[in-house]
């Protein structure tokens, strides 16, 4: 699996999930009902905004997580957030731990901090095939998020194939045709969210260059 497939697919990048979860939820509740009334009462149309208002709250809570943990991963003092944010499978990032640990423990022996030798171990394997994995940009170290783009994807797939269901098995149900809409309503949110995050990134980076 390459590398940008490995960054795309991090699903597990996500923050708060929870809360994306209760506004899918709650929309696809509006949905149901709204299939079922004719004429929709006005507490069908407040949980659609309910359930809107629960996403974008999720969309900025889950921003600034990530901000907040690559703030922490600037600092280079944690050998294991490092390597968690490397598009790598389980099996090389204990390795690369396990050695990153081991570097670490010899420069304590040669009189190093612990908090200087985590920066030194870190620092001397930041070459150019181990930064090409990293899930976050250059500027900043923000994440790139990826992984809305995988999440994108397999709400597509999974509409696909509950259509495929849909058109096959069990033909013009409710909950298919719910499922099925707040799979693509929350894959266009997600992979709207991708861009959005992109113009806040470009906005900071913006800001930044007036101010320095």
């Amino acid at each position: 699996m390459s590398q940008h497939i490995r960054k795309i697919f991090s699903l597990g990048d996500i923050k708060y999930s929870w809360i994306l979860l209760l506004s899918t939820v709650l929309f696809g509740l509006s949905n149901y009902l709204d299939r079922i009334y004719s004429n929709d009462p006005i507490w069908v149309h407040a949980s659609y905004w309910i359930s809107f208002t629960i996403a974008v709250l999720w969309g900025a809570i889950n921003y600034i997580c990530h901000v907040h943990l690559n703030n922490m991963y600037k600092n280079q003092d944690d050998i294991k957030s490092y390597v968690n944010q490397l598009a790598m499978n389980e099996e090389d990032k204990l390795e690369l731990q396990t050695y990153l640990e081991d570097f670490k423990k010899d420069l304590m022996e040669q009189g190093n901090t612990e908090a200087d030798a985590t920066r030194e171990a870190i620092k001397q394997f930041k070459v150019k095939e181990i930064l090409s994995l990293s899930k976050n940009t250059m500027f900043f170290n923000l994440h790139a998020h990826y992984y809305l783009i995988g999440w994108t994807i397999v709400s597509v797939i999974a509409s696909i194939l509950f259509w495929l269901l849909e058109f096959t098995l069990i033909p013009y149900t409710l909950i298919t045709h719910t499922l099925i809409s707040v799979l693509m309503a929350y894959s266009i949110g997600l992979f709207g969210l991708f861009f959005l995050y992109k113009i806040i990134d470009a906005v900071i980076y913006q800001r930044f260059k007036e101010l320095f």
